[in-house]
């Protein structure tokens, strides 16, 4: 029997249902029993149908990502931000960096190590590239205020993957100051981004 032949919308749909059953299967199971057999049933397709988007797990996770991502800026950065009318202060920026080691927010937060280096082998989108990164990272910064003038793109970046990778690390690291470790990781990509005094202006402006 030949291959269904899916039109456009027919696609978009499936990988849409595929798709959103991810997040809540990997936050009950992890990364590794969150089989391929489990995505397709949560969906209610046939196991081929996968087959039709990903060549394998760690290529549907890679989208994944991007798509929750996609999916949650706007409800934790707000539609305003997005479309420019309004931009984010410290505070907010570190609203938004907890979220992305927030186990029930983000898919970073339920990987491990072990899930990242099979993402890292067998798809492309998490190798070292400047130029993306740098991108992303310029994309960032639009949405921010007050932010530095003389910013690494690159130191940035890299301090945004420690903090991902200590989520990813959580059970080797010492539970009792695992929150301090976040928090001081936070602050440290903060001064990072924005000018000194930049938390204090912001005061100044809410207390007018």
């Amino acid at each position: 029997m030949p291959d269904r032949v899916f039109s456009d919308e027919e696609r978009e749909a499936l990988r849409k249902i595929m798709l959103e059953a991810g997040f809540p299967l990997i936050k009950e199971y992890g990364v590794t029993h969150t089989t391929i057999t489990k995505i397709t049933d949560a969906a209610g397709i046939a196991k081929g149908t996968f087959y039709h988007f990903w060549k394998n797990k760690e290529e549907y996770l890679a989208d994944l990502i991007r798509y929750h991502r996609q999916k949650m800026l706007p409800l934790f950065i707000g539609e305003d931000v997005l479309s420019g009318k309004r931009k984010l202060g410290r505070e907010d920026a570190s609203i938004f960096f907890h979220y992305l080691v927030d186990k029930e927010k983000s898919i970073y937060a339920n990987m491990t190590l072990e899930d990242e280096a099979k993402l890292f082998s067998k798809t492309s989108d998490f190798e070292p590239d400047e130029k993306k990164e740098s991108s992303i990272a310029i994309k960032l910064l639009s949405s921010l205020d007050g932010v530095r003038q003389d910013i690494d793109l690159l130191l940035l970046a890299n301090m945004i993957k420690i903090l991902v990778i200590s989520a990813e690390a959580k059970e080797e690291l010492h539970a009792s100051v695992y929150d301090k470790t976040i928090d001081t990781l936070i602050d440290k990509i903060l001064d990072i981004i924005f000018e000194e005094g930049c938390e204090n202006n912001e005061k100044n402006k809410r207390n007018r």
